[in-house]
């Protein structure tokens, strides 16, 4: 699983995706809209020993990702509403936003495709290896990929292109799977986020979504982000 610092930028960035169990129920797609355009709707768990209660209580149960051509757009929120994060992701501008709104503050660190490269420049690159499983995640068919990391862990991922074969994984660990991630895990230390789409709205996305607010402080450099919150 990929492990995550729950303090640093890239992995907030990475939460949305940024973020792998089965459930019973799978949401059905809507018929509205288009394949390449609509949002996911993730299933959220916890799973690991020092899980703290309270901590829990704070963490997200779904999270939701829009989807409109090259873009993304993951939106989390925690602490009962208290703490926003959203995730913006351009492959064809190749720009990467991250906007936190918490503690009164709204600050958005928005990332070139060059400064995104780097974030993943000291980290040992995922290896990936197609096989031939396939199953039927909210509705549409997914693959399933084997993901060895650098301490030889080996894990599933499961994707699609039934909603478009953009770059939608540019921006994260998982860049070489051409599709959308519908399950798959993050790790925080000893905490495992386990993410499993649940159901496929295909409708139009507002616009708004994919853009930064004007009422949001705009930084470019990653060690401000961290001072900040």
């Amino acid at each position: 699983m990929m492990n995550i610092k729950p303090k640093s930028v890239a992995g907030a960035a990475f939460l949305s995706y940024l973020l792998l169990s089965m459930f019973s129920y799978y949401g059905c797609s809507h018929s509205e809209g288009t394949p390449g355009e609509g949002h996911i709707i993730y299933q959220v768990s916890l799973e690991g020993d020092d899980v703290d209660p309270m901590m829990k209580t704070m963490m997200p149960s779904e999270i939701t990702t829009y989807y409109k051509g090259n873009q993304t757009a993951t939106i989390i929120s925690m602490g009962m509403g208290m703490m926003e994060t959203r995730m913006i992701s351009d492959a064809a501008a190749r720009t990467y936003s991250t906007l936190i709104s918490a503690m009164g503050k709204k600050v958005a660190m928005v990332m070139n495709g060059q400064q995104v490269d780097q974030s993943f420049s000291g980290r040992a690159p995922l290896n990936v290896r197609y096989t031939d499983e396939v199953k039927e995640i909210a509705g549409v068919k997914c693959r399933q990929a084997m993901i060895t990391d650098s301490t030889d862990n080996s894990y599933p991922v499961y994707y699609t292109d039934e909603l478009g074969k953009s770059a939608f994984n540019w921006s994260t660990p998982y860049k070489e799977i051409e599709g959308m991630l519908m399950e798959y895990s993050i790790r925080f230390d000893n905490i495992v986020m386990k993410l499993t789409a649940k159901e496929i709205v295909h409708e139009p996305a507002d616009s708004a979504v994919f853009t930064v607010p004007n009422d949001y402080e705009k930084i470019t450099d990653p060690d401000q982000m961290e001072l900040l919150f």
